[in-house]
């Protein structure tokens, strides 16, 4: 029997020192006897320390009730198991899961066992992991373009508020239903493959249409995207981002540029008269923006006289005298150059002393001048009210008829002038959007004729805003102008630098060997900017964030290449400004790009 009770001794003995975990023995009214290795290592107590004290001493107040519970229930043979808190020699406190077992000896608790697990690191991750799922329920919720979660089998789960927004499909009415039935019936076939390829773990995109909760289509970029949930696939994200204000912009930009073309080809043809050709740029405006009159009109002291009228039915004549006090024109000033009245019955007309004499409802002029001076007016008006306005491209292309009117009033600078308007930045005299668009598309050409590369840099003036709202536009203007001609002198012939508008400028390579060509470039124009640009003595600092895509490694059709240098110029603003990114991730191409452009992405 001693043998057994020496072996059992040596067993516990073992098993107390050993035990990775924290193991206290109290004696039954609660005086700390002994305490293993892991409890010093705990508690930072020595063993000799802590013999004698109560296990009152190692929490803090707001658990003692709790332990004093626990011991009277281990004192009555019950075990006990609870979350607590202990106290640091240190004074630190640290979360425990705690366990409180009788020890019996003849039927009688002689004393009381105290495990203990450290359970900082596990409180630590579950807080990281709340944290995390309220990131990503918030990225989710408030995520600026509409998603839908669907299950496997495609029905849908939840939707985000951008969704809601969006198509006004409020969640309760969509959850529990099939995610195909937010498409339009033609583009469901598609739809429905991509969510079974993001299934098998592939991301797909690509355009699409939605339907609101009116039956609406809202044109949309849909991306279907994987949800994981360990090794296992279990539904998918369809990502909508409404693209239609984009797609409507992309048409009107390419309705001008086909107004600029037609009106281009007006000005340069050598086969019509100056009266014909403009007759024909009035024709133009009366089928470009809806107008049912067009009317050249030039001044003649307190009069104006109809130079041109195009119509239906023009009640004012060739050679017809108007006084000025009963026209419109007499608005149009250097100060006003452009007027627009979309009513005439409207509050402000309404008392005019013109009103009385016109028989139009709406009006859209531009003043004409010749050879620097006032020369008259270039009108279009219409019988009924525009309540849907004119916007700004319209009001652009207007102005531009009437240029191209004065231009063709001076015969001798007609194709110049035209030029100069359609294809040109009017402040920097850079190439505009238009040209640049002509210059890319013969780079593109020769690039897949000749199997070479070419590159494409967004530029984007970094806190160009101060400088207007500091100093004035004119001030900023005379800027842009500088900074213009700094970029010009850094081109070779072939290249070209555009504006694209207020600061942001595009510059075209259209021969490049390497990425580094690209980034050898971008360093020169940001060694260029260092040097503060003067304005009526006073020194501005202008430096320049850079976005580079290059075909093909990047992109092998211009709209995307275009799409991914604009994306890499936001890049380089979010890290810091000052500095140009590559493209990324560039796309498999048959042009392997050399080791400095594989790692110049983020270079500055």
């Amino acid at each position: 029997m001693e043998t057994r009770r020496e072996i059992a001794a040596e067993t516990f003995a073992a098993l107390f020192d050993k035990n990775p975990e924290v193991v206290v023995l109290y004696s039954a009214d609660g005086v700390l006897a002994d305490m293993n290795p892991a409890a010093v290592d705990l508690t930072g107590f020595a063993g000799t320390e802590a013999r004698g004290t109560t296990f009152r001493d190692h929490i803090p107040q707001s658990d003692r009730v709790r332990a004093e519970m626990a011991f009277e229930m281990a004192r009555s043979g019950v075990s006990d198991h609870f979350e607590s808190t202990l106290r640091h020699k240190d004074g630190t406190l640290l979360p425990v899961e705690v366990s409180v077992i009788p020890a019996s000896v003849d039927g009688v608790v002689r004393s009381v066992f105290v495990q203990a697990r450290d359970v900082a690191a596990l409180r630590d991750a579950e807080d990281a992991m709340r944290v995390n799922q309220q990131r990503l329920r918030s990225l989710f919720e408030y995520h600026p373009d509409g998603i839908v979660e669907l299950k496997s089998t495609g029905i849908v789960s939840r939707v985000n508020v951008a969704f809601e927004s969006e198509t006004g499909l409020l969640g309760e009415r969509v959850v529990g239903t099939p995610w195909i039935e937010l498409i339009v019936p033609g583009r469901r076939e598609r739809a429905e493959a991509a969510r079974h390829a993001a299934m098998r773990g592939e991301a797909a995109e690509h355009e699409s249409v939605l339907l609101d909760r009116l039956g609406y289509q809202i044109e949309v970029q849909l991306k279907l995207v994987p949800i994981h949930s360990g090794d296992e696939i279990t539904g998918t994200y369809a990502i909508f981002k409404n693209v239609a204000a984009q797609r409507a912009a992309e048409r009107a930009v390419a309705a001008q540029v086909d107004r600029l073309r037609r009106l281009y080809l007006v000005a340069a043809s050598r086969e019509l008269t100056i009266p014909q050709q403009l007759e024909a740029v009035l024709q133009l405006g009366i089928e470009f923006f809806g107008f049912d009159e067009g009317y050249i009109v030039r001044n003649d002291g307190d009069a104006i006289v109809i130079h041109t009228a195009v119509g239906r039915k023009t009640p004012l004549a060739t050679g017809a005298r108007i006084p000025l006090s009963s026209s419109f024109t007499r608005y149009l000033t250097n100060e006003r150059p452009f007027l627009f009245v979309p009513d005439l019955d409207d509050p402000e007309w309404r008392a005019d002393p013109a009103r009385a004499t016109v028989h139009w409802r709406s009006y859209a002029g531009t003043q004409l001048q010749v050879e620097g001076k006032p020369y008259g007016a270039l009108a279009f008006v219409g019988l009924r009210a525009r309540m849907e306005g004119l916007d700004e491209l319209a009001r652009e292309s207007i102005s531009l008829m009437g240029l191209l009117v004065a231009a063709a009033l001076e015969r001798q600078r007609t194709a110049e002038r035209i030029e100069q308007l359609a294809f040109n930045d009017s402040l920097t005299a850079l190439p505009n959007r238009v040209l640049f668009a002509d210059r890319i598309e013969q780079a593109f050409g020769a690039a897949k004729r000749y199997g070479r590369g070419f590159a494409v840099m967004y530029l984007d003036l970094d806190h160009f805003k101060a400088i207007n709202d500091t100093y004035g536009h004119m001030v900023g203007d005379e800027v842009l102008v500088i900074v213009a001609r700094r970029l010009r002198s850094l081109l070779r012939e072939s290249d070209t630098i555009a504006r694209f508008g207020g600061d942001e400028f595009v510059i075209l390579q259209p021969v490049v060997d390497a990425a580094t060509d690209a980034a050898d470039l971008a360093r020169k124009v940001l060694v260029a900017l260092e040097e503060p640009v003067v304005v009526d003595e006073v020194r501005h600092r202008v430096a320049t964030s850079i976005g580079i895509a290059l075909y093909p490694e990047h992109a092998t059709e211009i709209e995307r290449l275009m799409e991914l240098a604009d994306a890499a110029l936001y890049r380089a603003k979010r890290e810091g400004r000052n500095r140009w990114h590559f493209a990324a991730p560039p796309v498999t191409a048959p042009r392997a790009p050399s080791s400095d452009a594989a790692h110049s992405d983020g270079a500055t």
